[in-house]
C-alpha cells in the first residue's frame, strides 16, 4: 500500500527534543508515513543525535548549508512531497499516537474544497521563568480550535490551528509558504499560509487533541516585536489582495500580543 501522508519537519538547533518529534512519528498506529526533515544549518548537533531515527527508507533528511528559516525550509520540503496529504510538526513538539491515523481518515471524508483539517493542541509550558515561579512544574492546557465560516471569521479569531494537516496540491496551487515579507517568511509562517488558503478554501476542525507544543526559552514565537509588526503587515497585505475592502483595528492583547479586533469598512 503506497503512503499517504507525509510528515514535514523543519528543523533548527532543535537538541535533544527531536529525537522526541521523531519518536512520536515512529508511534503512530498509521505505521506508513513517510517523512521530510529540513534541517536549516543547525549547529546543535542535533542530527547526529537522532542518526539512529533518521536510518529508515520512509525518511528524507535535506541538510541547507546557511539558514534560510522556517518558510523556505518548508518550501525545499514541499517540492518532493509526493503524498495526497502532508502534516507539519515542528522539531520540538510531538504528535499522539493516533494523529497520523485521525488526520488521515477525517480528511478522506471531506469535500474537495477543504484544504486543511486540524485538531486540538495540547500546550507544555517549560519555559525558565514560569519553572522558576512554580517549583519546577510545568503547565499543561489544551487549547481548542474551532470551525471558521469564511475567511474574515478566520482572520478576526486571531487564531493559527494545530496541527496542519495540508491537502499537498491546494499548498502547491496557492504557491507554498510566502516569503516576501520583510523577515522573508522567518516569522508567522503558520498564519501567512493559511490566510492563502482560506481565500479559496475551506478548513476542517477535529474536536480532538491531536498535537503537543512545547512552550521553551527559545520558541520562534517568543519574538514578540517581530511577530507583532508581521502580524500588522501581513493583514493589511491579504485584505488588499481579498479586494481592499476593510480597514484593520488592531489592539494589544494582555499577553502582548497584537489582535485584530474589527474590520472597518472602507469609504469609497
Amino acid at each position: 500500500m503506497d503512503s499517504e501522508i507525509t510528515v514535514v519537519i523543519p528543523s533548527y538547533n532543535p537538541g535533544k527534543l527531536l529525537i522526541d518529534a521523531l519518536k512520536s512519528v515512529y508511534a503512530q498506529t498509521y505505521s506508513n508515513w513517510k517523512l521530510i526533515l529540513v534541517d536549516d544549518a543547525s549547529d546543535d548537533n542535533s542530527l547526529k543525535m537522532a542518526e539512529e531515527l533518521l536510518n529508515d527508507p520512509r525518511v528524507t533528511v535535506i541538510r541547507n548549508n546557511i539558514n534560510l528559516g522556517q518558510s523556505k525550509a518548508q518550501n525545499k520540503a514541499l517540492d518532493i512531497v509526493d503524498t495526497e496529504y502532508f502534516v507539519q510538526l515542528d522539531s520540538d513538539d510531538w504528535f499522539l499516537p493516533y494523529t497520523l491515523e485521525t488526520l488521515l481518515k477525517e480528511f478522506k471524508q471531506q469535500p474537495s474544497d477543504i484544504a486543511v483539517v486540524s485538531g486540538n493542541i495540547k500546550t507544555i509550558i517549560e519555559t525558565t521563568e514560569y519553572m522558576l515561579k512554580h517549583h519546577n512544574q510545568a503547565a499543561e492546557h489544551i487549547r481548542k480550535g474551532r470551525n471558521f465560516k469564511d475567511r474574515y471569521d478566520f482572520l478576526l479569531s486571531n487564531m493559527s490551528v494545530w496541527p496542519r494537516c495540508y491537502k499537498t496540491s491546494a499548498v502547491r496551487e496557492v504557491g507554498g509558504w510566502p516569503t516576501d515579507d520583510p523577515y522573508k517568511g522567518r516569522n508567522m509562517e503558520d498564519r501567512m499560509i493559511l490566510l492563502k488558503l482560506i481565500e479559496k478554501y475551506r478548513f476542517h476542525w477535529i474536536d480532538e487533541v491531536l498535537y503537543v507544543h512545547r512552550r521553551h526559552d527559545y520558541n520562534n514565537t517568543n519574538k514578540l516585536a517581530e511577530y507583532n509588526y508581521i502580524i500588522e503587515w501581513y493583514t493589511k497585505k491579504i485584505l488588499k489582495q481579498w479586494g481592499d475592502e476593510y480597514i484593520p483595528v488592531f489592539q494589544i492583547n494582555a499577553y502582548g500580543w497584537k489582535d485584530i479586533v474589527r474590520l472597518k469598512p472602507k469609504t469609497r
